[in-house]
């Protein structure tokens, strides 16, 4: 009786590759696009916080490094405290009233059909008006003198004198609010029409047949689909908002005083009226580190929600 002997396994899968073995580590088509963003953002960014250790007045070629003096004055700066929290309450006034009003034009526009789509073209115009013809146009509507507004609400016997629009108390921020609001509602309006779009149709045909009323439909269905663009429509704003500079300096220049001084309008004194661009690096250095905290917040929440 003879016992064959066990045949060696020949058809053994050979070892795997690590498929990325061999691939280069940097795709040379990008190689361009990255000498670009190096030139254009890295190196502003890294000579901004090497200028902001040195005293660099604009006009004096002696230059002499100062270490972390200026971040001490900016800790005592009143007016570098109040720009920020003229920023912080400009920002969330202005994100927060163009997302409200951008929402519900995208609502109550959402089932125009046939001609009627021309209604919404034209909510959208405010979109594609230069920001400073904006604070132009507001700035003569808001003017104590001859401005419409004054002229409306006196005749309509609203108020008993003209409002100080642009020069008193805080009617300016209010002012420049306004403006923003109406400048930036379109782009909500046009970030959440697209939103409703992609709602499945089936999921609001089911909850009709469930006899969900109008307001039951948009929050229990509409508003949850709609989160995902606020949060990016909210990230753009903010760092546009934080980075407007010709609305606010066309309206009232910072002023009066700084009531409507924001950290872009303090920048821009800094290095441009006062000429001390050590210092001015110095916040404009400050203002980075506040945007990129902003945008790490929210990339991690849109994280965490498509997780």
């Amino acid at each position: 009786m003879t016992v064959d002997a066990p045949v060696a396994a020949d058809t053994a899968r050979p070892p795997r590759r690590n498929s990325r073995r061999g691939e280069p580590w940097l795709d040379w088509m990008t190689l361009p696009a990255l000498v670009i963003l190096a030139v254009v953002i890295a190196y502003p960014i890294i000579r901004t916080v090497l200028t902001s250790f040195y005293d660099y007045p604009l006009f004096n070629p002696e230059h002499s490094f100062i270490g972390v003096r200026n971040y001490h004055r900016l800790a005592s700066d009143t007016v570098f405290w109040q720009a920020l929290r003229n920023t912080v309450v400009y920002t969330a006034a202005s994100v927060l009233g163009a997302m409200l009003i951008g929402l519900t034009l995208a609502l109550v526009t959402e089932r125009l059909r046939g001609p009627w789509r021309v209604l919404r073209g034209a909510l959208l115009t405010p979109w594609a008006v230069p920001v400073i013809v904006v604070g132009f146009l507001f700035r003569f509507m808001f003017d104590e003198q001859g401005g419409v507004v004054d002229a409306v609400l006196l005749r309509t016997h609203t108020t008993g004198t003209a409002v100080p629009w642009l020069t008193g108390g805080y009617w300016p921020m209010i002012s420049v609010v306004i403006a923003n609001i109406w400048s930036q509602a379109p782009f909500f309006l046009m970030v959440f029409t697209a939103a409703l779009g992609a709602i499945p149709p089936e999921v609001v045909e089911a909850a009709r047949i469930d006899r969900a009323g109008g307001w039951t439909l948009i929050r229990r269905i509409k508003l949850p689909y709609l989160r995902d663009a606020a949060l990016v429509g909210t990230l753009l704003m903010v760092i546009q908002n934080f980075n407007n500079f010709p609305l606010i300096w066309t309206m009232t220049g910072g002023g009066p005083a700084y009531g409507t001084t924001t950290l872009v309008v303090y920048v821009y004194r800094l290095a441009f009226t006062s000429y001390d661009l050590g210092y001015s690096s110095t916040v404009g250095a400050v203002w980075l580190v506040l945007l990129l905290a902003v945008a790490v917040v929210f990339v991690r929440v849109l994280r965490r929600r498509s997780a």
